[in-house]
């Protein structure tokens, strides 16, 4: 990349943004923004760029800048691609095609376990930085020994793809009629892509079980994907009604397991739920603690179960996502539809999957009437606490901008959580936002029936123990981006809000900093090999970001504005590492649409 001159600075007084632009030249575009580093000494920091490089060579270049957005340096260079590694851990080039073979879970429609082979190959995109995954699901497949015929499959896999293995829990039998048995008796099972499998521990419960939550880690570090870097994976149990009567155990009695991607239990941890209905949405680790929280329907919590008050499971019956099992369920090729580079698959036919996926069941589940709200804290092996917190207190705790007519009301209906934060004080802050589904429209006019469209945004704010201080909420209106004139069949509303928090040096204040949807990019990708050409056209986000600041004591907060509005054209935010905190400073990294400008925004949250 080369930065030629300063294209225009711009200092303005809502929050002391100063921004500057920079023209960028064509070669630059080929590139990617691998990462950034800070100087705190210095106040600089650098842009790291890598360009387009071979199996053993890597181009390159930094970028240093000042802390008024000055640029002050740059370096170009040719390293060895080991000493990339060392380097930089976010580096993850491995060539520029590799291939994987890999296995999925499933289960049969008599509920048993099964697996299925897929291959994956992985093929380098520069400018992003990433690789896309084209998915061939292969033939279902029998262990080498009798472990798949005893299981029954109700939930609860971890592909990890570093080891291109699989954890999976399976509900033991004895005897081929032994129903309850698989309720009181689980394997947790290893498996190596050749199906060779492990017992790596056997867990016997007082009373029938079922998983409810299987999901790895999340934690700060997000700019390493769990393919790259695996975390730890969060099972939770929780008791089953109706199977045996004889059984005497609370439906809130729920079971805690964190495992380790190769299949250790490193902790175990009962505990009582605060609802008997308890969705858990997520699992987040700081401090070495983990949080665990998500919507709750409470009813008639001392006699019924969790599978008696939902009608459908909560958690996945195939470890396949939904373009995998739509490649085992069909004859023809599909994939590479929608949304950026998550959804830039490809994926090619194989066996029926009968599995349900954590996309189904998602979309089943955000459309209930949940009464609560609950959050949990693991810590050390025990549970320091659960609370649950009735929606009718997040409208009584409602809290809106000045220049905002009406609160954003919280009625536990079609709402989904992005992200967590822990304040200096202790506090716990949990974003949601609100959606709607579309409903079918005459002539085909408008998105299909069901499609999600995101509106009103939340930020809860918890004490330490998980009781509800404020409900903060602003209105999203992405209409006015809709994407429909580059005709894009996706609309900027389609996408979920997401963002950061950081506080102020004093910790007066904490900046709410929310990335949302400005535009759609459309992108063809087109894939050549000895018989066939294979193009792909994927719709990607651009995001820019609304911005505004909360009094975490006072419980008020400021009215919100939009980051580039002083430059008076296009910028959106890096696809990632876009945001850096510089001592008193936030700096914002953006870009055109097409490359060939780069914004820095500084916002000095000192005050």
């Amino acid at each position: 990349m080369l930065l030629l001159v300063a294209f225009s600075s711009y200092c303005y007084a809502q929050n002391d943004v100063l921004e500057k632009s920079y023209d960028i030249s064509r070669k630059a575009k080929r590139g990617y923004l691998g990462g950034t580093e800070v100087n705190e000494k210095d106040m600089t920091f650098d842009m790291i760029y890598v360009l387009p490089s071979s199996d053993r060579k890597v181009k390159i270049e930094t970028y240093t800048f000042n802390k008024e957005m000055d640029l002050i340096n740059t370096v170009k260079d040719e390293w060895d691609i080991e000493k990339v590694r060392t380097r930089y851990k976010w580096f993850n080039f491995r060539g520029d095609t590799y291939q994987t073979n890999a296995l999925t879970a499933s289960t049969t429609m008599a509920g048993k376990l099964i697996f299925r082979k897929k291959l994956i190959t992985y093929k380098y995109r520069w400018w992003y930085g990433q690789y896309v995954k084209s998915i061939k699901m292969l033939e279902k497949v029998k262990p080498r020994n009798d472990a798949g015929e005893k299981y029954f499959f109700r939930g609860g896999a971890y592909e990890v793809d570093r080891d291109s293995s699989i954890l999976v829990f399976g509900g033991r039998q004895d005897s081929p009629k032994d129903i309850l048995g698989s309720y009181l008796h689980y394997d947790l099972l290893k498996s190596d892509n050749n199906v060779n499998i492990s017992v790596m521990t056997s867990i016997d419960f007082p009373a029938p079980y079922a998983p409810i939550f299987a999901e790895p880690l999340r934690d700060e570090n997000d700019a390493l994907s769990n393919d790259d870097l695996p975390r730890d994976w969060i099972v939770v149990f929780a008791p089953q009604g109706g199977i045996d009567k004889k059984a005497k155990i609370s439906p809130t009695q729920y079971i805690y397991f964190r495992i380790t991607p190769e299949g250790k239990i490193v902790e175990k941890v009962e505990f009582e739920a605060p609802s008997n209905g308890w969705r858990i949405l997520e699992a987040y680790e700081k401090n070495n603690s983990v949080f665990i929280y998500g919507p709750t329907i409470t009813k008639d919590p001392t006699t019924k179960y969790i599978n008696q008050v939902y009608k459908t499971g909560l958690i996945a019956t195939t470890s396949a996502d939904e373009e995998e099992k739509a490649a085992a369920n069909s004859s023809a090729a599909s994939g590479g539809m929608f949304g950026g580079i998550k959804s830039m698959v490809n994926t090619f036919s194989g066996n029926t999957d009968y599995g349900i996926t954590q996309e189904a069941i998602d979309d089943m589940l955000d459309a209930l009437n949940f009464n609560g709200f609950a959050l949990g804290e693991v810590s050390n092996g025990q549970l320091k606490f659960a609370k649950e917190t009735p929606v009718s207190d997040f409208n009584s705790k409602a809290v809106k901008p000045s220049d905002q007519k009406d609160i954003v009301k919280f009625d536990g209906k079609k709402f989904s959580t992005y992200g967590i934060y822990f304040a200096a004080n202790g506090d716990i802050l949990i974003n949601g936002q609100d959606f709607k589904l579309t409903k079918s429209k005459p002539f085909g006019v408008g998105q299909p029936a069901g499609t999600k469209l995101y509106k009103g945004v939340y930020l809860f704010q918890f004490d330490h123990q998980g009781n509800l201080k404020n409900n903060y909420g602003i209105f999203i209106d992405q209409k006015k981006t809709a994407g429909f004139f580059s005709q894009s069949p996706l609309t900027s509303d389609m996408f979920p809000v997401s963002g950061i928090m950081t506080e102020s040096q004093d910790k007066s204040k904490l900046y709410w900093l929310i990335n949302i949807c400005r535009s759609i990019q459309k992108e063809t990708d087109i894939d050549l090999d000895f018989f066939s050409k294979t193009t792909t056209t994927t719709w990607t986000p651009l995001y820019s970001v609304q911005y505004g600041t909360i009094d975490l004591n006072k419980g008020t907060i400021s009215d919100f504005k939009l980051l580039g509005e002083a430059e008076n054209k296009k910028f959106y935010l890096f696809p990632s590492n876009n945001v850096l905190r510089l001592g008193q400073y936030i700096v914002y990294l953006s870009e055109t649409g097409k490359g060939d400008k780069l914004l820095l925004s500084r916002m000095d949250i000192s005050k």
